[in-house]
């Protein structure tokens, strides 16, 4: 019983860790993430030159 109560730790915590980084890179790509532009609707640097 102590066996698996132990492993059942060790999975939870592995799942915990991954969690942790799925989220972190999740975040990480939506701060990098160029904005879309209100003007033209593309997807470049809030303040690009319009032409």
């Amino acid at each position: 019983m102590t066996v698996i109560l132990a492993l059942l730790a060790l999975a939870l915590g592995v799942a915990a860790g991954l969690t942790v980084l799925v989220v972190g890179e999740l975040r990480w790509e939506a701060r990098n993430r160029l904005p879309k532009c209100t003007t033209c609707g593309e997807q470049h640097h809030k303040h690009a030159a319009h032409r």
